[in-house]
C-alpha cells in the first residue's frame, strides 16, 4: 500500500466519480483506476462499488476511508513537526513575479510577515507570466504573481485575486480615431497594431479580442516591453493596447488614450500549487497574503 494510493482513494471517495477525481489530481482516469484496483488487490478487499452512479464505497471502503483520513492528517502533522528541525535555508520562500504589480505593496507584506517569522527568507525573481506558470508547475517557485492566462482554470493552482484592470488603446497623435469616445476594435480592423510577443499572456488576450471583433489583426511589430510599444506608437507606427498600470508607470506623455467599447481586462493573481506539501512558513505566508489582499 502506497501513500499515493491512499491519496487517490480519498479523492475518489470525496468526488464519488473517477473522472472528476482524476481531474482534481491531474492524472489520467486510467492511471487513477489502476492505482485503486492495485490497492484493492493488495488488500484483497473491494473498497468501491463501481456499478452505481455516483459510485459508492463498500462497507469496507467506509472503514478504510476513516482510517485513511487519519493517516493523511498524521502525515501532514509529521511534515509540520519535522519542518522546525530544518536548517534556516529551508525556510526560504521563493517568489516569482511579473514586473508590473500595479499598487500591490509586496515589500510591505514581506516585511510584516518577517516580524512574525524572522527566520523566514525570501528570493524574488522576475519573469513573464507564462514562464512563471511553468516554473510554478515545475516546483521551481513556491508562489508566483502573474497576469492570469485565459486557461487559468486548467492549472492545478490555488489563486488569490490581486487586481482587475482594463486594457486601454494608445493611438498616435492626430490619428483619425482620436475624437471617438471609445475605440471599437471592429472599426479599427484595418489599422496596424503593435502587440506584445506571443510569450506574453496579453498577446493571447488581444488576439482573442480581435477574433471576437471579427478580424485577424495586422501586427506590424511585436515588443515584449510596454515601454517599447509606447515608443513605437509615438513614432506613428500603429496602435497598441496597454494596461492601466503600465500606462501609469511608463507614461505616454501626450498620446491619445481611449477606453475600449468592449472592455478587456488583465487579471493579476497570486498562485501556488493546489497540492503543495504542507509547510508552516509557506502556509502562514499564504494566509498572511490572503488577509492583506
Amino acid at each position: 500500500m502506497l501513500l499515493k494510493q491512499i491519496q487517490y482513494f480519498l479523492a475518489v471517495a470525496e468526488c464519488r466519480h473517477f473522472t472528476r477525481a482524476a481531474e482534481r489530481l491531474f492524472v489520467s482516469q486510467s492511471a487513477l483506476s489502476q492505482q485503486i484496483t492495485k490497492l484493492e488487490n493488495d488488500l484483497n478487499i473491494k473498497l468501491i462499488n463501481r456499478d452505481t452512479h455516483p459510485i459508492e464505497l463498500t462497507p469496507a471502503g467506509e472503514d478504510f476511508l476513516r482510517d485513511a483520513e487519519r493517516i493523511m492528517a498524521d502525515v501532514n502533522r509529521l511534515h509540520e513537526s519535522m519542518e522546525r528541525w530544518q536548517q534556516p535555508q529551508k525556510h526560504t520562500i521563493h517568489i516569482g513575479m511579473i514586473t508590473g504589480l500595479g499598487g500591490m505593496p509586496l515589500s510591505d507584506y514581506l516585511a510584516e510577515f518577517n516580524t512574525t517569522y524572522p527566520e523566514a527568507r525570501f528570493t524574488l525573481e522576475h519573469h513573464l507570466s507564462k514562464e512563471l506558470c511553468k516554473m510554478l508547475l515545475d516546483e521551481q517557485l513556491d508562489f508566483a504573481i502573474f497576469a492570469a492566462p485565459q486557461n487559468i482554470d486548467n492549472y492545478p493552482f490555488e489563486i488569490i485575486e490581486i487586481q482587475k484592470e482594463s486594457f486601454l488603446a494608445l493611438l498616435p497623435k492626430n490619428h483619425p480615431l482620436v475624437d471617438d469616445k471609445y475605440l471599437d476594435l471592429a472599426i479599427a480592423k484595418d489599422e496596424p497594431f503593435i502587440f506584445p510577443t506571443p510569450e506574453n499572456v496579453s498577446y493571447d488576450i488581444f488576439c482573442t479580442a480581435c477574433k471576437i471583433a471579427g478580424f485577424t489583426p495586422d501586427v506590424v511589430s511585436y515588443c515584449s516591453g510596454a515601454a517599447n510599444r509606447i515608443d513605437l506608437v509615438k513614432s506613428g507606427l500603429g496602435i497598441t493596447l496597454i494596461s492601466e498600470s503600465a500606462l501609469q508607470y511608463y507614461k505616454a506623455e501626450d498620446l491619445p488614450v481611449l477606453h475600449l467599447k468592449n472592455p478587456i481586462y488583465k487579471h493579476t493573481v497570486m498562485a501556488r500549487l493546489t497540492d503543495a506539501p504542507p509547510s508552516v512558513y509557506k502556509d502562514a505566508f499564504w494566509k498572511h497574503l490572503k488577509e492583506k489582499i
